[in-house]
């Protein structure tokens, strides 16, 4: 390390003659001249011989802001004095390192790679007359390693790792995930119950671990400030204990509710009170965190990041789009969300970083679906005849939901293009007909169709399905041939699933190869390199949530360019169905068949289970059936909730004695599930013990009642889908959700007052993107292409229609991102570009 030579002591000097001429007030440097010392005592640049180091080892322990005023004075001007008799000062001489090519990773978007600017050394004066901490000798880049930045070592380099960040870029770019308001700390006396969070500042009385049930266990503590107590309380969080010593001053930020008649703060957010960043009238940041690296430690480095490289960074909307929307530089977005002066001023700067994010996405999808569709030679198919046809043959009449959907199939169907659409619609809504009668005009012209479903149990639940809609009997899955007098032909439709044996597959292989298969209704096996569809006209991938961009866009290559329609019984939010099928155009059956009647939901207490069974009993003697629903198939040593064999045991021996009980669950073999599902088609079996294998592909109209064991343990989407194995018939149907505890948690709560309270599908949907999150709703549909999203929202509908048509306009002046001003959209719609294309 280079020694410090007699301009930095200047430079030092005027930083403590700044501070004498500000009345020491501390606030000379950023963060204090505490952390101004400490900082370069750990960065070797004073010795505890050296003028500086003297004066530093003079103050108490408490450190320069703990002296009062006329004391501050004293050692400000001693320090002074100490320096101007000094005419450098010199760190021990160390070896020089040997060069070494760094390598980082790069930026993801909105990210660019700038020139790099000088960051400021100790005495260099910031924008506001204050004095920048140092941060790094020489320049910082967006490609620079996170050990140049402050208190980050190699240790803590590899724990910024764990968080996806290795540069300095990446620091930019780590954005809070909440703020500690401190503009607004309430007294305890002053809270009051309410869904937004509330901060308060406080010393740890006691802190407990505390027990629920036979497993759960939680954390609980109690917080005083002078104005009253406050119970806390961490559900299925144990280890808070460890991070709470009693006696500490602590930060606590979260919902507070009234609990049998007192207030109490429910999973908040909590940290060690940190006088530093922590002070009275501010919005302090709080950033993702991982084992062994603290807030303080990720502020001061992403505050030197931000300070010295937002203006480096590029924005990935265009400048022309930019200026025409009227939107501040980015830069200036990036400090503002960072470093807020309100709430108010955080969400401004967060929704225009978010516009960034969902343009670069836009560009993405607009792109690929042009690529997808550049070909002009796709299958000319038409519904038309299957007016007169398959759908004249139904026992049933479509709604008008189903028909407009019909109408927009039919129409991408005849164009020239790709049909590229997805189809979406509640549970028992009738998707699987409209699928029926697109791949029936895919035969009927000449082509193959295939339908990819994610569970064996719904591949058959399709193939069953289709059987008799084609009016044939009860056949093998290898002898599916079919002769509807609508049609004027023979139609062979063939079962491909994991559970054939190999000669079976490739017998189904081989006719589809060779022409002897119309349709395959399969799973996973669909994607297998051994098989080939040549005429494939229409592909249909199902439940598509459960499937991603890459297995769609393999299963498009078994034909020459087929038309694809994706369905999904997870009514998906419009914000959700333009970010992450965006290539998709979005067809919506938004109607019930007639005379289905809401399903009536309700929560039982664990003191209630008597009168539940004494219900289900009434029903099963009605001649009606029951599904019993459980979250694990075998008792659990750690989690507090039945099992499905425990509670198979339970009620078959107890509640449901003399009742016909089966149980079901995915660790069976294939041929035993359907023997068991048979029998409950067919009636045989009165009531269904079963795990999350029935989640989707069942359809047992006799069936009115479900119980949902250990609710709280699901989604709110899943349970939906569970609650739709019911409801499939005229005569009126039931859910009732069992949770494992009395009182469950804030967010169990909550999804489960909302299944309880509307049966709308797209409704529940909105509540669960918002109360799971983008991140993993994104990262669930499209394998892990989260991190395009790291501060846009996938409720941010206006947002999102703004960035599409910013989007939109660029890509026509543009459609490939090639001009020089778009490159640095064109760099962040890249990965997302990428992982289309392995699939290709």
């Amino acid at each position: 390390m280079t020694a410090v030579a007699g301009a930095d002591t200047l430079r030092l000097r005027r930083v403590f003659e700044l501070e004498r001429d500000r009345g020491c007030d501390n606030k000379a440097v950023m963060g204090g001249l505490d952390r101004m010392l400490i900082q370069m005592a750990e960065d070797g640049l004073m010795t505890t011989a050296s003028p500086l180091g003297i004066r530093f080892k003079a103050l108490p322990r408490a450190g320069y802001r703990s002296l009062p005023e006329d004391e501050r004075r004293s050692w400000v001007e001693a320090t002074i004095a100490a320096l101007s008799t000094s005419p450098s000062f010199a760190p021990p001489a160390r070896p020089s390192a040997p060069g070494r090519a760094q390598t980082a990773r790069r930026a993801t978007a909105p990210r660019g790679r700038g020139t790099g600017r000088p960051v400021s050394q100790p005495g260099e004066e910031a924008g506001d007359g204050r004095v920048a901490l140092s941060v790094a000798a020489g320049s910082l880049r967006l490609d620079s390693p996170l050990t140049r930045l402050p208190g980050v070592g190699k240790a803590a380099a590899e724990r910024f790792e764990r968080l996806g960040v290795t540069t300095a870029a990446d620091a930019v770019f780590l954005f809070p995930r909440r703020f500690n308001d401190f503009t607004d700390v309430r007294k305890i006396r002053d809270l009051r119950p309410g869904s937004q969070p509330q901060t308060v500042v406080g010393t740890v009385f006691s802190v407990s671990e505390v027990r629920f049930g036979r497993r759960a266990r939680g954390a609980q503590a109690v917080i005083t400030d002078g104005s009253g107590l406050l119970k806390a309380m961490w559900w299925n969080m144990p280890y808070v204990v460890r991070g709470l010593p009693e006696g500490a001053q602590v930060v606590l930020s979260g919902r507070v509710r009234e609990y049998r008649g007192r207030l109490q703060l429910e999973n908040p957010e909590y940290e060690v009170f940190d006088e530093d960043t922590m002070s009275a009238g501010r919005m302090v940041p709080v950033y993702p965190a991982t084992s062994g690296l603290g807030q303080r430690t990720i502020r001061r480095a992403v505050k030197a990041a931000v300070e010295a490289l937002a203006a480096d960074v590029n924005d990935p909307i265009p400048d022309r789009a930019r200026e025409a929307a009227k939107l501040p530089p980015i830069a200036d977005a990036i400090r503002a969300y960072h470093y807020p002066e309100s709430e108010p001023a955080a969400e401004i700067a967060r929704r225009r970083l978010a516009l960034g994010e969902f343009v670069a996405v836009q560009a993405a999808v607009l792109m690929r679906r042009a690529e997808w569709q550049e070909d002009n030679d796709a299958p000319r198919l038409s519904l038309e005849a299957e007016n007169d046809g398959f759908l004249q043959s139904l026992p049933f009449g479509l709604t008008r939901a189903q028909q407009r959907c019909i109408e927009e199939i039919d129409s991408d169907l005849r164009g020239p293009h790709p049909m590229l659409r997805l189809l979406q619609g509640d549970v028992g809504s009738g998707k699987t007909v409209v699928a029926f009668a697109s791949m029936l005009a895919a035969v009927r012209s000449g082509f193959q169709a295939a339908l990819m479903a994610p569970t064996e149990i719904l591949a058959e639940q399709h193939y069953r399905s289709f059987s008799r809609l084609l009016g044939g009997d009860e056949v093998t899955p290898l002898a599916g041939v079919f002769v509807p007098p609508w049609l004027g032909r023979p139609l062979r439709v063939l079962l491909l699933t994991g559970s054939l044996t190999a000669a079976q597959k490739q017998q189904v292989r081989g006719d589809a190869a060779h022409g002897g298969a119309d349709i395959v209704i399969g799973t996973h096996a669909l994607l297998e390199d051994g098989m080939e569809m040549p005429r494939l006209g229409l592909a249909v991938v199902d439940e598509q949530h459960r499937f991603g961009v890459l297995q769609r866009a393999k299963l498009r290559q078994k034909g020459l360019n087929p038309h694809l329609l994706v369905m999904t019984a997870t009514p998906i939010p419009r914000t959700l169905a333009l970010t992450v099928y965006g290539d998709l155009e979005v067809s919506t059956i938004d109607e019930m068949p007639p005379g289905r009647k809401p399903i009536k939901t309700r929560w039982y207490q664990p003191g209630e289970r008597d009168d539940a069974h004494a219900f289900i009993r009434k029903h099963l003697d009605a001649g009606e059936q029951a599904y019993v629903i459980c979250p694990l198939v075998e008792e659990s040593e750690t989690l507090d909730v039945r099992s499905a064999e425990e509670e198979f045991e339970h009620l078959r021996n107890g509640p449901l004695a003399g009742y016909s009980l089966e149980l079901l669950h995915g660790r069976m073999p294939g041929r035993m599930k359907d023997e068991v599902m048979g029998r409950f088609g067919r009636g045989e079996t009165q009531a269904l013990v079963s795990t999350s294998v029935i989640e989707v592909g069942i359809d047992v109209p006799n069936a009115t009642v479900i119980v949902i064991e250990g609710a709280e343990r699901f989604g709110l989407s899943q349970l939906h889908q569970f609650r739709g194995r019911v409801g499939r018939s005229e005569t009126q149907s039931y859910c009732l959700l069992f949770s494992s505890e009395e009182d469950p948690g804030p967010e169990a709560r909550e999804r489960l007052e909302a299944m309880c309270q509307t049966t709308d599908g797209f409704e529940l949907a909105e509540v669960d993107l918002r109360m799971r999150g983008e991140g993993e709703t994104w990262g669930r549909l499209q394998s892990g292409a989260n991190t395009m999203l790291r501060v846009a929202r996938l409720t941010d509908r206006e947002i999102l229609i703004q960035a599409r048509e910013i989007a939109r306009s660029v890509l026509s002046r543009d459609p490939r991102l090639q001009k020089p001003e778009n490159h640095p959209l064109a760099a962040a719609a890249k990965p997302l570009l990428e992982r289309a294309t392995e699939a290709n």
